[in-house]
């Protein structure tokens, strides 16, 4: 097929004709009275009917009303969402938007006094409800609500904590985002063989770090960095509050650690955590290699700090990887792996479940959204042609595969926990590296595997010395109860030292970049970035063993939240408790990183 009609075959727009194509009050008005009628009548029956805590009988009915609210079609909040990602500007969906979450809050507060009431029964009750066979279906949903309920307030104070969020945190994170939004400075550009001034805005000008041009990165650097300086009295203020809203929260509920309610909610153990931050954090000796490497292949004795994500080799050709030629690598790689990869590979982008290229008033990054077994799955990209958005197209249908294969699951059960949401992407991604890898010459495969490198770098080493910095400034917030940016800044050159090394140059005050960091107003999430993809590395080397294993491993991309992440890979093999298998993992790095300085040195490269 020519690649003329490949494009008008290919949909690059979301056909979002599913959710609704239009945002009108009363198209909505439907689903959300049959939803308020349904947690009406549970509110109403189990509100006065307390049954439910002693008798297993009672429990299972109210489960199963739950249990069928969760299946409820809700198009609404989706449909939102993703036209705000492509309309950013829009203020009438805005306020949709605000009065949706409201009303969503509301309805939610009906249902609260449920696990807090089933959190509170005797111990002896509890283990009694886990062993019952009328139980088996809801066991590990009702542990999820016992092994959190010591830290469950009363049903008023919840609710509070709830309407208080976004005031507390939400709006200061909010605040600072839309403060870079607007920002805009005079920096150099290319234009074909020429340099010149323009003014870009702050999220144009993080773009230009990844250019192949050193001056470009420079100026951007300098501009960025006078950004900083001009809102840092301001950024100081709003991660404070952010550090103390936290504190206060923790200390409110008795929490020991301050990432303990994340991993409560990664439904994960603290030995899992610790073995994992350990056993990276000792392997940051690979990062530090790595990056004397791209130093070296750039020409550099050193990197600027701002340099750590400049690409090693300078772009071929503007539209190096077209969207159809990403598509028709990514369903070549499917089509020789797994049927069911492919058949949802290709029904996600012939299906108009994909918004493709960047546009005025879309918003930037990549992301796949599926929210419950009903609805759709949808992927966005900003699709410019680089071998790095091959990667992130089948990174995100790494998580379309995810979304669909898990609808499998019991409604209550269909989500994804933090710690495996990012397997299943970059499981796939790797699938298609190889691919790429085995139709490309030396030269090509070069560039392929120091892309690979840094990425993984970056996905591992760089996220695991955020949590590093995490756990260190919540500490010290505690014990002084207010943290200078200087201070801030302090502990996170610190850490970004640690795993880069003495080949970057913690300069263009370096100190500050945590500024604009999102992570960081959303705690102790950064680790996942790295269990995920060092899982995916453990899954593609049992594969590699033995073919026949993916039968078992597949079992993964079925499951949501019914088991725990130790169970789910315990059952395919996998002991994340266990410091050998992760070191497994780094240790596959490492020897990529030792191909790829074999392979530059044979090209001359270095």
């Amino acid at each position: 097929m020519s690649e003329k009609n490949m494009k008008n075959k290919i949909p690059t727009k979301w056909d979002l004709s599913d959710l609704g194509n239009r945002y009108d009050d009363s198209f909505f008005l439907k689903e959300r009275k049959i939803i308020e009628k349904k947690i009406k009548s549970f509110a109403l029956k189990f509100g006065k009917d307390k049954s439910f805590l002693t008798k297993s009988i009672s429990l299972k009915e109210a489960l199963d009303q739950l249990e069928d609210i969760s299946t409820l079609t809700n198009r609404e909040g989706m449909y939102l969402f993703l036209m705000r990602q492509v309309n950013s500007e829009n203020t009438k969906l805005i306020a949709a938007e605000k009065k949706y979450i409201e009303w969503e809050q509301k309805i939610s507060d009906r249902v609260r006094f449920f696990t807090l009431s089933l959190g509170k029964i005797d111990q002896k009750d509890k283990k009694r409800f886990l062993r019952d066979k009328n139980l088996v279906k809801y066991i590990h949903y009702l542990k999820g609500i016992f092994d959190t309920s010591k830290y469950q307030l009363s049903e008023k104070e919840e609710k509070i904590l709830s309407l208080k969020a976004g005031v507390a945190s939400g709006n200061w994170s909010s605040m600072v985002s839309e403060i870079f939004a607007h920002e805009k400075a005079v920096v150099l550009v290319k234009n074909g063989t020429r340099r010149v001034n323009k003014t870009m805005t702050f999220n144009e000008i993080i773009a230009n770090l990844h250019s192949d041009c050193k001056r470009v990165r420079n100026s951007s650097g300098k501009a960025i960095v006078e950004i900083f300086k001009r809102n840092s009295f301001v950024i100081e203020k709003e991660f404070n509050s952010v550090l103390e809203n936290k504190k206060i929260d923790d200390e409110l509920r008795g929490f020991i650690r301050s990432d303990e309610p994340r991993v409560l909610s990664d439904d994960i153990t603290f030995k899992v955590l610790d073995t994992l931050i350990e056993t990276v954090t000792d392997y940051f000796s690979i990062s530090k290699e790595f990056y004397r490497l791209k130093a070296n292949l750039m020409k550099q004795k050193k990197l600027h700090y701002h340099e750590c994500v400049a690409p090693v080799f300078k772009s071929k050709k503007k539209n190096e990887y077209s969207y159809e030629d990403s598509v028709a690598l990514i369903e070549d790689t499917f089509a020789n792996f797994d049927k069911d990869f492919l058949s949802i590979f290709i029904d996600m982008v012939y299906g108009g479940k994909v918004d493709v290229y960047p546009y005025k008033g879309k918003r930037g990054g990549a992301f796949c959204m599926y929210h419950g077994k009903k609805e759709p799955v949808y992927v966005m990209l900003n699709h410019t042609g680089k071998v790095n958005d091959v990667m992130t197209l089948a990174h995100e249908i790494g998580h379309a595969i995810h979304g669909t294969l898990s609808k499998n699951e019991s409604a209550i059960y269909y989500d994804t926990p933090m710690f495996t949401a990012e397997t299943a992407s970059t499981f796939c991604e790797g699938l298609v590296f190889d691919n790429l890898i085995k139709n490309s010459n030396e030269k090509d495969r070069l560039e392929l595997m120091v892309n690979r490198l840094d990425d993984s770098i970056s996905t591992i080493m760089r996220q695991i010395a955020a949590y590093n910095f995490e756990r260190e400034v919540h500490s010290e917030f505690r014990i002084k109860g207010y943290l200078s940016k200087e201070e801030i800044g302090r502990i996170f050159k610190k850490h970004m030292s640690s795993y880069m090394g003495s080949a970057i140059i913690q300069d263009y005050d370096s100190e500050n970049w945590w500024m604009y960091w999102s992570h960081f107003r959303s705690p102790f999430y950064v680790y996942s970035y790295a269990s995920g993809l060092l899982i995916a590395n453990g899954m593609h080397a049992l594969i590699k063993k033995d073919p026949e294993k993916w039968n078992d491993i597949k079992k993964f991309f079925y499951t949501g939240t019914s088991k725990s992440p130790k169970q789910i890979f315990n059952d395919i093999g996998i002991n994340i408790e266990d410091k050998i298998f992760w070191e497994e993992g780094l240790k596959e790095i490492k020897k990529l990183l030792y191909d790829t300085k074999k392979l530059a040195k044979k090209l001359g490269r270095i």
